[in-house]
């Protein structure tokens, strides 16, 4: 007697990739279709008022022109100015351990930088009555300047040259 033998799927990494790349390929389509395909529902209704008559909030409305007349009749008036100042940079000292004892050396030049300030002045008849800063923004970033002392336990291994003076240190 001969037996028939069962057809098994065999688990090796060929199968197990091909059913993945299978199931990414199915997401990927009912994405597509949800995107693409989806209800277009619409959750707002179209009134028939007009948009004057429709209010959005329980604020009150903001009639400038009776806020003026107002500001004019008390003689106060609000004035806004631009300030341009400079920002200074700042020196910072850091010791180095590679450069020769008492030998200074500039890293990284200093640069000023400048900012924009906005001042808001109320004046009441003519007279200054309260001045106050709004805003204030950076235009130009500063950058602080940086100097290596050095450190280290030796004196500088400077070479001399033709034409230059020499003493001789005695002790």
């Amino acid at each position: 007697m001969k037996r028939k033998k069962k057809s098994q799927m065999k688990l090796n990494l060929k199968n197990i990739i091909t059913f993945l790349a299978f199931i990414i390929s199915l997401l990927y389509c009912i994405i597509f279709y949800n995107y693409y395909f989806g209800r277009n529902t619409v959750y707002a209704k179209e009134t028939a008022s007009s948009i004057e008559q429709t209010k959005i909030s329980q604020a009150k409305e903001i009639n400038l022109e009776t806020i003026l007349e107002k500001n004019a009749k008390e003689g106060q008036k609000e004035e806004y100015s631009i300030e341009e100042t400079v920002l200074e940079y700042i020196t910072k000292y850091r010791n180095n351990n590679q450069l020769p004892k008492g030998q200074i050396q500039v890293v990284q030049e200093g640069r000023e930088g400048k900012q924009e300030i906005t001042i808001k002045k109320t004046y009441q008849n003519e007279e200054l009555v309260k001045e106050e800063q709004v805003s204030c923004k950076v235009t130009k970033a500063s950058v602080n300047k940086i100097v290596e002392i050095g450190t280290a336990n030796y004196t500088s291994n400077y070479k001399a040259k033709i034409g230059d003076k020499l003493f001789r240190n005695s002790r």
